[in-house]
Order: C-alpha cells, then sequence, then structure tokens
C-alpha cells in the first residue's frame, strides 16, 4: 500500500499544533504523476489507437469498453447513440451530479427522480413500478459516496418493461473485480480528480451492445483530442494541490487563505472543477494521449490495500460516531459501501463544520457536486428522502492514513458540535 502523498510522515503530521485533516486525500503517487509528465513529451500521436486498445482491454479483457474524457462524455455518447425522441424519459437516482441532468436536458429528455432508501442509498423499488411510463426509456442508477448496491432487481424490473439500464459507477470504483453489473446495458466509471485511483481525468464506459458501442466509438473518434499542455498544466497544478494535503500543510494553506479573506471552500472547488464554460462542448472532445497513458497505468496497478485501508478506516469511525443523538449515516447498510465519502446528517450543517474546523477537521457542508433531482412538473412530488440528505448533510474527512487517535478526536468532535448545533428532526 502506498500512502499518499509522504508514507508514514501522514501518520505523524496530524499531531502538530496547527494541522488541519484535509476533506479529501488524491487517490495518487508523485511516481505516478512523475511517469504522467514524462508522456507529455515522449508518446507518439500514431500510437493512440494501440495504447487505447491496450487500457481498454485492461478494463474489460471482452472488448466491450471504451475510453472516454469523462463519465459526463461517455453518457453523451450512449444518449447521441441511441436517439431516443424528444420529450422521452429516463427514470434516475435522485442524488446524481448536475451535469449529468444537463446532459439528459441538453437531449431533450426528461429526468424523472426516485427516491432512495436512506439506509442503503437503492431505489426505492415501489416508487421505480410507479414511475414508469409509455414514454420511459431508460433507468440510470447512481451509486453514490461510494455505495455499491446489486442491481438484479432493477435489472429484472428494466428487462421486463423493455427499457435499458445505465450504471453510473463513477463514485463506486472499487478496482478490476467489478466493471458493472453483468445484466446493465452500459456501465459509467470516472477517474476524474478526486475519484478512486485517480488519472485527474477521463472515463470509461462498458457497453453490452456491440452495435452501440460501434456507434459511439465512432462519435468519440471524430472529436478532436484534448491539448497535452493542458493536461501538462493539470498534472503540475495538482502535483501542487497534492502536497498541501498532508495535515500539516493543509493546515497552513487553510490558515493562510482565511486571513487572505477568501473561502477555502470556494478556492478548492474552483482547482478541482471538472469543466469550465459550455459543458456540452467541453465534454465533447477526446482525451489527450497523456490521460490515456495515465490512465492505464491506474488500471494496471490498482492499490487495492490503501482501499481496503480506507474502507476499513470509515467503518471503524462509524461506531464510533453510532450513537451520537441527531446523527445518522446514509448508506450504512448498503451491500457493500466502500466510502468515497463518508457522508453524515446532522442538525445545521453549516455550523457543524464551523466547529469542528476548529478542532483540525475539514468538514464540507454543501461543497460537494451532488444535489438531489427534483420532480420534473411537480414539486409537490420531489424524492423526499434525498431532499432531507442533501440539506443536512456534512463529509467527515477519513483517509486511509487516519490514525486511530485522529478518528476517535474526531468522533468526539462531531458529538461536541451536534450537541451545540439548533436540533433538528431528520
Amino acid at each position: 500500500m502506498a500512502l499518499k502523498p509522504f508514507g508514514r510522515f501522514e501518520e505523524h503530521s496530524g499531531g502538530l499544533p496547527w494541522s488541519i485533516f484535509p476533506r479529501k486525500r488524491l487517490d495518487i503517487t508523485y511516481s505516478d504523476i512523475m511517469s504522467a509528465i514524462a508522456s507529455c513529451f515522449s508518446l507518439n500521436e500514431a500510437d493512440r489507437d494501440n495504447l487505447a486498445t491496450e487500457l481498454e482491454t485492461a478494463f474489460d479483457p471482452h472488448g466491450r469498453a471504451l475510453a472516454c474524457l469523462s463519465v459526463r462524455t461517455g453518457f453523451d455518447l450512449f444518449l447521441q447513440a441511441m436517439a431516443f425522441p424528444k420529450g422521452s424519459e429516463i427514470i434516475c437516482s435522485s442524488i446524481t451530479i448536475p451535469d449529468m441532468l444537463k446532459v439528459i436536458h441538453h437531449h431533450g429528455l426528461v429526468a424523472v427522480p426516485v427516491d432512495l432508501d436512506e439506509d442503503t442509498l437503492a431505489m426505492q423499488m415501489d416508487v421505480l413500478e410507479h414511475s414508469v411510463t409509455a414514454n420511459t426509456k431508460c433507468i440510470l442508477v447512481a451509486h453514490v459516496f461510494g455505495t455499491l448496491n446489486n442491481l438484479d432487481a432493477v435489472s429484472a424490473f428494466a428487462k421486463s418493461h423493455h427499457v435499458l439500464l445505465v450504471e453510473d459507477c463513477a463514485q463506486a470504483y472499487c478496482g478490476p473485480s467489478y466493471n458493472g453489473h453483468r445484466d446493465t446495458d452500459i456501465a459509467l466509471f470516472s477517474f476524474g480528480t478526486i475519484k478512486t485511483s485517480t488519472a485527474f481525468g477521463g472515463g470509461i464506459v462498458r457497453v453490452s451492445d456491440r452495435a452501440i458501442l460501434r456507434t459511439m466509438r465512432a462519435i468519440n473518434n471524430s472529436y478532436a483530442p484534448r491539448s497535452r499542455k493542458f493536461f501538462l498544466h493539470r498534472l503540475i497544478k495538482y502535483s501542487v494541490l497534492h502536497s498541501l494535503t498532508t495535515p500539516a500543510m493543509f493546515g497552513l494553506f487553510f490558515n493562510a487563505v482565511s486571513k487572505l479573506g477568501y473561502s477555502a471552500d470556494d478556492v478548492i472547488t474552483a482547482q478541482i472543477r471538472g469543466f469550465a464554460g459550455d459543458l456540452i462542448t467541453g465534454i465533447r472532445q477526446r482525451p489527450s494521449m497523456p490521460l490515456l497513458f495515465l490512465l492505464h497505468r491506474k488500471l494496471t496497478t490498482f492499490d487495492m490495500e490503501y482501499v481496503a485501508k480506507r474502507k476499513s478506516k470509515s467503518e471503524e469511525l462509524e461506531q464510533l460516531i453510532r450513537n451520537i443523538p441527531q446523527t445518522s449515516v446514509p448508506g450504512v447498510h448498503a451491500k457493500n459501501h466502500y466510502y468515497w465519502l463518508f457522508p453524515v446528517l446532522v442538525p445545521n450543517p453549516r455550523q457543524v463544520a464551523a466547529a469542528m474546523i476548529q478542532d483540525g477537521f475539514d468538514v464540507t457542508a454543501g461543497a460537494t457536486q451532488l444535489a438531489f433531482v427534483p420532480h420534473p412538473t411537480d414539486r409537490s412530488y420531489d424524492p423526499v428522502i434525498s431532499k432531507k440528505v442533501m440539506q443536512n448533510l456534512v463529509y467527515l474527512p477519513v483517509t486511509a492514513e487516519m490514525p486511530r487517535w485522529a478518528l476517535e478526536k474526531m468522533a468526539a468532535s462531531l458529538a461536541k458540535a451536534v450537541a451545540a448545533a439548533p436540533s433538528s428532526k431528520l
């Protein structure tokens, strides 16, 4: 297991008086970054097809994978290939990233949310059964926060109603052991900046139907590649940001930004934003060669021990906070939970986050790109559970490197912050 970014030093830097445990750790090593920087100057564009084939085969030996710029790119390619009539409906998980909704709306389609079970974050089957209409074309299931729920029931339902099943695994990548449910029509995986096994970009789509895959590939191949210069700039920027994610360095950064009058939330969010400007223009590009190189490297050197350690530390923390009044962990009973994020429902999230930063924990409230999906025609039918989750959510900064004493301190800090927050009915 490679502790990131400074090995065993990570376990001790949190004890310094100015230290703050950061909200997220980039799942990459400096060896990965330096290899990618070197590739910016060494790769030959003529080798693009060979490199793409190698990484797609590494992801799926059966030839069903397509490497693209992002999950949004892959989803857009799918919708272009299918060319559903305007006004067609896509049933979707009621928590997702707003950009996925923008892609749906760009194609003239309607997103119909299905509320989630709070304990598992799986789609509520009874709600799903009442959501299908003659206009339904597919079901988009998003595994959120690192949960990975079994899709047997949803798959059987989709087949019985002759609609396609799309699986969004952007937050649930757990290594080569899982490349999508066997019955999903397409499965989408992200390797964006803060994702597990990040390549600072890139997505892979596993497509079951060969004809659909060929159409998606042809469209993707018509796009111009994103420039190497863009990716080189990204590598350099994130190598600097990566150095700030030890508790000692992040504490210095956070305090400096605050003294200058800026919001650390705003600064960090601006630096990790995937696409600035027009979304559709931005996603309709191919990956640069260095991005393909780094994506292949991350696929073939996946650090399962690191992910398992993050999962076990998260489970330790869940046990420590289990009995804190007015709190709960959504998705805690999911069949598989890899804790890409550690979400907790609390009263007054912003007050709780503000209190915990004083104890050295960069707890976030409202800075995530996730949102609940409103009902398309009647807000009184908005998904109740998902709306409650997103309105009362904070994310605790759990990493594979975090020592036991820090987990205990964070649990105590959460209990103190919640006790001081105004009561609410969760």
